[in-house]
């Protein structure tokens, strides 16, 4: 065969392989989904708190703990704080903002709740601070996780919790008043190398254990794992993947940190925050067409669909239906779904409102 030949032959492939790569992106990403807008109950947006990308519901008190954090402010300046607000379920009334005494630059991402049945609940909170490299202070920032105390009059600070790397931290879920775990979003520690496995879709995230001496990864080759939730049996870990696609559980080992795969299932979209139903489902909110995210996160007028499923996991399989669809409107770039009875809170990652959701038709 002539060089030229062999050129062309590997050219071609190479042209071939990519176009795959690029088309199953795509599919993947939601591009070539129809989007039909659906959901049997109503929704009214509450504002007060910007970018409530996650939300977890108090199910003695009622009350709602909202993650706010004005990300596009921050991607612009690098300077704007976050905070924790408080709202109950159907009052729709503005969010309360609940003080802290940290001290500390507070970039809030995932939470997680600890009731303590002999002692003051627990909110452990993802940070991420600013690390101080050049560019996008959200794709630069440092991951550490903030234990609180919830008194009646605010949050007071426990503790800071650091991992062992620079790997990006996104959500977490306590098992104990000292213990939790936090999924791994991404391994690399650049940010070139976080937008490149993020795009690439490499499996580089992971799961990580952590306590009072610091947080240690236990477990890799994750796509993007995004939610992460402790059953409230405590038996069963649940991970959703994002660009993975994936819902995952395993079931956790008596140390707390064996884990085994015991389910597995494609969720058929975007998958972000997780949680739990007072009838032992869980509610994901999540990203139908994830491809038209990156263009919401640069300018709001550039809508990306919000989607809500109910799972049903009985210890070997999950079951899936969807709740909510929507086109971008009335809110873009949904990131939980946080029941409670009849309703659900719906945040985003952006949007300067949430919405309260009621099911059924009144």
């Amino acid at each position: 065969m002539r060089i030229r030949s062999k050129i062309m032959l590997g050219t071609g492939l190479v042209v071939v392989i990519v176009a795959g790569f690029v088309l199953d992106t795509l599919y993947d990403g939601g591009a070539f989904r129809t989007i039909e807008p659906h959901f049997d109950g109503k929704c009214e947006k509450i504002a007060g708190a910007v970018g409530a990308e996650d939300i977890t519901v108090d199910p003695d008190t009622g009350l709602a703990y909202i993650s706010s954090h004005d990300r596009r402010l921050w991607m612009r300046t690098g300077e704007t704080e976050g905070a924790i607000y408080r709202y109950r379920a159907g009052s729709l009334a503005s969010p309360l903002e609940f003080p802290h005494d940290f001290d500390g630059q507070f970039h809030p991402h995932g939470i997680g709740l600890w009731k303590n049945p002999a002692g003051h609940d627990r909110l452990f909170v993802v940070n991420h601070p600013n690390s101080g490299q050049s560019g996008s202070k959200m794709d630069s920032s440092l991951s550490q996780v903030e234990v609180f105390e919830v008194l009646e009059e605010g949050l007071r600070h426990v503790r800071t919790v650091k991992p062992d790397g620079g790997y990006s931290l996104n959500d977490v879920t306590p098992d104990g008043p000292d213990t939790f775990y936090a999924s791994i979003d991404r391994g690399s520690e650049t940010t070139l190398g976080r937008t490149i496995e993020t795009f690439a879709r490499l499996a580089r995230g992971g799961i990580a254990r952590g306590d009072e001496s610091g947080i240690r990864r236990i477990k890799g080759g994750l796509v993007y794992p995004n939610g992460i939730s402790v059953s409230p049996d405590g038996n069963h870990l649940i991970v959703a993947e994002t660009t993975g696609g994936r819902l995952l559980a395993y079931e956790i080992g008596d140390d707390g940190d064996r884990l085994e795969l015991v389910a597995e299932a494609d969720a058929g979209t975007a998958s972000d925050n997780v949680e739990w139903a007072e009838d032992g489902s869980f509610w994901i909110g999540a990203h139908p067409n994830a491809l038209a995210f990156p263009g919401h996160a640069k300018d709001e007028r550039s809508r990306s669909p919000s989607q809500v499923l109910r799972v049903t996991f009985d210890g070997n399989s999950f079951g899936i239906e969807e709740v909510y669809l929507n086109d971008g409107n009335p809110i873009s770039g949904s990131s939980v779904a946080a029941p409670m009875g009849n309703r659900f809170l719906l945040g985003s990652v952006f949007e300067p409102f949430f919405l309260d959701c009621s099911r059924g038709r009144e």
